[in-house]
């Protein structure tokens, strides 16, 4: 990294610090030279909504080409944070060229809760996001397979099955987008009930697109 930038970063951590408490204001020091610390520090500015300065701290390990083993899955790991963030803001197409890098330099090892997979998953939702439906679909199933082939539980199967339920909505093929959903809800440790209420009264009454949809919701976001 070009010193000019890094300064810049510099700048910025020393800026932020009065933004955090005690005890987090130890990431911020800690981030002047170990990148971890950094997402670290950007992922809370991000939690707290000053994206642009989260943005600026993952660039900056995001622009680099280190040789370190660590840093080079800090920087896969700043990769996905960055289009996290352009997803937000519906940007599909940079965001899928940040996954992309990331996915490539993906080693076997699961990083941070990560695998291959939940990569593809996320390049899925960009190419749903870009209208890609049916391209969208067959990545998800795809992923799908090898999490089942790898006997993989818990959120990646829940997420896996809750977006293909949302790209075959999307496709019109309800049956089919019906049958993912009940999946995701019957691995899914929380759901809403009050939205779980509503989709049956919507099945109930043969609205079974409208069903899907509360279906969707019910599943809560730490499941």
């Amino acid at each position: 990294m070009n010193m000019p930038v890094e300064r810049q970063i510099q700048d910025l951590l020393m800026m932020i610090k009065p933004w955090f408490d005690a005890e987090q204001s130890f990431f911020v020091d800690l981030a002047r030279h170990d990148w971890n610390a950094r997402i670290i520090v950007a992922q809370t500015l991000m939690n707290s909504d000053f994206v642009k300065e989260a943005e600026l701290l993952l660039q900056s390990i995001a622009d680099s080409n280190p040789d370190e083993p660590e840093r080079r899955q800090a920087r896969i790991r700043a990769l996905i944070e960055l289009a996290h963030i352009k997803m937000e803001t519906m940007d599909y197409d940079q965001a899928e060229d940040l996954l992309w890098e990331a996915r490539n330099g993906f080693s076997s090892n699961p990083l941070d809760g990560y695998f291959k997979e939940d990569i593809t998953l996320l390049i899925a939702q960009c190419r749903f996001g870009q209208g890609f439906v049916q391209d969208a679909i067959d990545r998800a199933e795809e992923v799908l397979r090898k999490l089942q082939s790898g006997n993989r539980q818990g959120n990646p199967l829940i997420r896996t099955h809750q977006q293909l339920a949302w790209y075959y909505l999307h496709r019109g093929d309800v049956p089919i987008a019906m049958a993912h959903i009940k999946k995701a809800m019957e691995l899914a440790p929380n759901l809403a009930q009050e939205d779980v209420d509503e989709g049956l009264k919507a099945e109930r009454a043969g609205d079974f697109q409208k069903a899907v949809e509360h279906y969707y919701d019910s599943i809560l976001p730490d499941s």
